[in-house]
């Protein structure tokens, strides 16, 4: 569990991105805005890049609603959304050596979402039979690749389309690609960990 001060630390670094690169922060800006020491910060992270890492997985962890296979797609809108609220917040890590921890970042969403929907369908497809360790890398790293592209590009297209070409994947495919069979079906494709 997350004490006070982690939280307040991570919320004043998240204040100072809005403001500057991450590149220009240091710790003791965090100190200073949270009001804590530095031997609180370092009691929490091991620096600046640590904190950050906290930050970003607390959010994509809250941005990811319960996941259907109704819903899925408007889940993965939701990181579109929140990062079109903060671009400037996502423009200072992106242009910082922290560029990796914002890659990171939508990685862990998408992730997120499809590790909620293989769950939701295998409670609700008793048709199904799932791959215990499903092979979804190019699923999730193409829906990773999206949202970075988007970014990148400048944010010009609507996320809506985007998002709906990926959600007209039929329902067969994708319970394919997120390593579900029909039931009497063998599985024939090598399997690798989410």
């Amino acid at each position: 569990m997350k004490s006070y001060a982690e939280d307040k630390m991570c919320e004043s670094l998240s204040q100072l991105i809005e403001k500057k690169s991450f590149n220009d922060i240091t710790v003791k800006d965090i100190v200073k805005e949270s009001q804590v020491n530095r031997q609180t910060f370092y009691y929490h992270f091991e620096d600046k890049y640590d904190c950050l890492r906290v930050y970003l997985d607390n959010q994509s962890q809250k941005i990811v609603d319960a996941v259907t296979i109704e819903n899925w797609s408007e889940c993965y809108l939701h990181i579109f959304r929140y990062i079109d609220m903060r671009p400037t917040f996502f423009y200072h890590i992106d242009e910082s050596s922290a560029s990796s921890l914002f890659n990171d970042f939508v990685l862990e969403a998408v992730i997120s979402i499809l590790r909620k929907l293989i769950v939701s369908l295998q409670s609700s497809c008793s048709d199904y039979v799932f791959d215990k360790k499903p092979n979804i890398q190019v699923l999730k790293y193409g829906m990773q690749g999206i949202v970075l592209s988007w970014f990148r590009g400048g944010m010009r297209e609507n996320p809506e389309f985007l998002v709906k070409d990926i959600a007209e994947i039929d329902r067969e495919t994708l319970m394919h690609m997120l390593g579900g069979v029909k039931n009497g079906s063998v599985f024939n494709h090598k399997t690798h960990s989410v």
